[in-house]
């Protein structure tokens, strides 16, 4: 089941072009050296369940991709080939504004 999972997550990610579009964000996960990962509630070029995510380095670099809420977990994966799982727990809502 994990592999189809991945495998329809990383076809979204193959449609995704950069977010060229101002895309509601409601929850990011943050490391210990500054990076985050946000987390957008609309599907912008991702296909199917997948939502919209960019990962945002230290010094602001920015890099699409897409995720999926799978048992407790986010799965997510980037344009550039990189993939990673956070867990819900490590992840920050943020209110309505």
């Amino acid at each position: 089941m994990r592999s189809v999972l991945t495998i329809a997550l990383a076809a979204g990610v193959m449609a995704a072009t950069p977010p060229a579009h101002a895309e509601k964000m409601f929850a990011f996960a943050q490391s210990s050296d500054g990076a985050r990962v946000l987390l957008y509630d609309q599907s912008g070029p991702c296909l199917g369940a997948a939502r919209l995510a960019e990962h945002v380095s230290p010094d602001g670099t920015k890099t699409p991709g897409c995720w999926l809420l799978l048992q407790g977990t986010v799965l997510v994966s980037f344009l550039d080939g990189e993939r990673g799982d956070i867990p819900v727990t490590h992840l920050r809502r943020l209110a309505d504004s």
